[in-house]
C-alpha cells in the first residue's frame, strides 16, 4: 500500500486552488483539444480553480513558466501536451509542493496512457478536479530528470529520425514504420553498465531504464516496474539474428512471458552506462545526446494528479 501521506484527494470547488496551464501549440493534436481549452478554463473556474493559461513558443518555455509557477508556489502545473511538454514541466517541479497535472494532447501520451488518464479533454479535466494527488518517484540521467524511461540504442535513433518530421504525427505506427525500416539494419553495441556496483558486460540492441512500465503506448520493457519504490528497472534486449528481433517485437507488443528470454532485466538505485563507441539516447520519447550516462533515482520527488483507479501494478 502507499504512505498514507502519499495520497490525498483534490476535492472539487476547492477555492484555495491555484492553476498555471502550459500548452504547447506545436504538439501532435493540440489544434483540436485548443478549441475546447476555453471550456476547460472556464469548467476549472466554475469549480473554483484560480487557473491561467500560457502558452510556449520553442523549446525551453514550458521549463520557464514551470519554474516561474514554483517560484509563486501556484499549487498545479497542468501540461497540455504530449510526454515532451511533460518532461520539460517536472525539470522544475521536481523536489517541490506544486503538483503535475495533465491534459493530454501529444502524439503518443505515454504518461496518461499509463495512468488511465483520458484522452479526452472532458476526461482528463474531470481527473483534475476529483482525482488523488501521489508523491512518486523520478530517475534521473546524468543531469536530467525522466518520469517514463530512457532508452539506449536502437530506440533512441528512431527518435532522432523522426524528430520534427511529419511521420511523428502518426503516433505509434510511425515509430513501428521507421523501426522497421531502421532496425533490422541496426548493429549491437557493446555495452558495460555498472549496477549498484556491479559491473556486467552485454551486447545490446538496446537498454531500456524505466521508472514506470509502458513504453511507446504499446510495449512494456520495463514490467516490473513501479513509481514509487525508489529503484529504477533496467531492461536489456540482447544482440539478436535478424528472426530473433522479430520474435522480440511480437513477444513484446503481446506481453508474451517468452520475453524474457531475450533480455536482462535488473533493478537499481544507481547505474552508469559506458560504450565502446558513442550510442543514441532519448529520454521520455525526445532525442538527448549520448553515451556514456549516469542514472539515479530520486525518491518521492513528484506530486502528481491521478484518477483514483490507476493500473495494477504501478505503486507498491
Amino acid at each position: 500500500m502507499a504512505k498514507k501521506d502519499s495520497i490525498k484527494a483534490f476535492p472539487p470547488g476547492r477555492v484555495s486552488c491555484s492553476a498555471v496551464v502550459i500548452a504547447n501549440p506545436a504538439s501532435g493534436s493540440y489544434f483540436h483539444y485548443a478549441r475546447q481549452m476555453e471550456e476547460t478554463l472556464a469548467y476549472l473556474r466554475r469549480s473554483g480553480w484560480s487557473v491561467e493559461l500560457r502558452l510556449t513558443k520553442e523549446v525551453g518555455d514550458a521549463r520557464q513558466q514551470a519554474r516561474e509557477a514554483v517560484a509563486q508556489q501556484v499549487n498545479v502545473v497542468i501540461a497540455a501536451g504530449g510526454d515532451g511538454t511533460i518532461n520539460e514541466v517536472i525539470q522544475e517541479l521536481a523536489g517541490s509542493e506544486t503538483a503535475l497535472g495533465v491534459l493530454p494532447s501529444g502524439t503518443v501520451n505515454v504518461w496518461a496512457r499509463e495512468m488511465n488518464i483520458p484522452l479526452d479533454n472532458a476526461g482528463a479535466y474531470a481527473v483534475l478536479l476529483h482525482g488523488e494527488t501521489r508523491r512518486i518517484d523520478l530517475g534521473k540521467v546524468n543531469d536530467r530528470y525522466f518520469l517514463l524511461m530512457v532508452g539506449i540504442g536502437l530506440d533512441a535513433v528512431i527518435a532522432q529520425a523522426i524528430e520534427k518530421t511529419p511521420i511523428k504525427r502518426l503516433g505509434v505506427l510511425g515509430y513501428l514504420l521507421v523501426g522497421a525500416w531502421l532496425g533490422f539494419g541496426y548493429e549491437s553495441f557493446r555495452a558495460y553498465l555498472t549496477i549498484n556496483g556491479r559491473l556486467l558486460r552485454r551486447n545490446a540492441l538496446q537498454i531500456v531504464v524505466g521508472n514506470t512500465q509502458l513504453y511507446g503506448g504499446a510495449i512494456k520493457y520495463t514490467w516490473q516496474a513501479k513509481c514509487d519504490d525508489g529503484l529504477l528497472d533496467v531492461c536489456v534486449v540482447r544482440r539478436r539474428s535478424m528472426l530473433g528481433r522479430l520474435m522480440v517485437v511480437w513477444d513484446f507488443l503481446f506481453h508474451r512471458e517468452q520475453r524474457q528470454q531475450w533480455v536482462s532485466y535488473e533493478q537499481c538505485k544507481t547505474l552508469e552506462v559506458h560504450t565502446r563507441k558513442p550510442v543514441a539516447i532519448q529520454v521520455d520519447g525526445d532525442p538527448s545526446g549520448y553515451t556514456p550516462a549516469r542514472f539515479t533515482t530520486v525518491p518521492r520527488a513528484l506530486k502528481v494528479i491521478v484518477p483514483r483507479q490507476t493500473a495494477t501494478g504501478l505503486f507498491s
